[in-house]
């Protein structure tokens, strides 16, 4: 993504740097609401706008009027309800944060990639067995585990 060049914060950037001192005290009687900027409100939304976009991928022009839309309600909501201008930036940076380790978990492990795949073991790396302790499979379908059950004698459950 550009820079702070094209008048777009940084990605992974903190909405302070886009105009919004979160650490400015308001002054005495004032709201905090009253320091921010529209333009810097301006800025935020857009980049909620961008995290959506990369996130919730579109293709026809109304899908974008609604993901604006959906930009804008967040925003504003988050404005309406937050106690101070921290409280503001932080819920906002943490919804986004927590919008892309979602994609990414979601990328990895219910990746459908690989043609007739039945999600299991699929990134060997990501899902292991608690029993061999090796990628690929789950416990109940190690075969480890069941040559263990028979070497001691036991009756093999996979279920247990």
């Amino acid at each position: 993504m550009e820079g702070a060049a094209n008048g777009h914060p940084a990605q992974g950037a903190d909405p302070a740097a886009a105009g919004v001192n979160p650490n400015a005290a308001a002054p005495a009687g004032d709201d905090w609401r009253t320091n921010i900027q529209r333009e810097a409100r301006a800025r935020i939304v857009n980049k909620i706008m961008e995290t959506l976009k990369k996130h919730l991928p579109v293709t026809v022009p109304e899908g974008l009027s609604e993901l604006q839309r959906i930009a804008v309600r967040f925003e504003e909501r988050m404005f309406a309800l937050c106690t101070s201008q921290t409280d503001y930036l932080r819920k906002i940076s943490l919804k986004m944060l927590s919008m892309e380790s979602k994609t990414s978990l979601r990328g990895t492990v219910l990746s459908t990639d690989n043609a007739g795949s039945t999600g299991k073991g699929e990134k060997g790396n990501e899902l292991r067995c608690h029993f061999c302790k090796r990628g690929g499979h789950f416990k109940k379908d190690c075969r480890r585990r069941e040559n263990w059950f028979k070497k001691k004698g036991i009756a093999y459950d996979p279920t247990h």
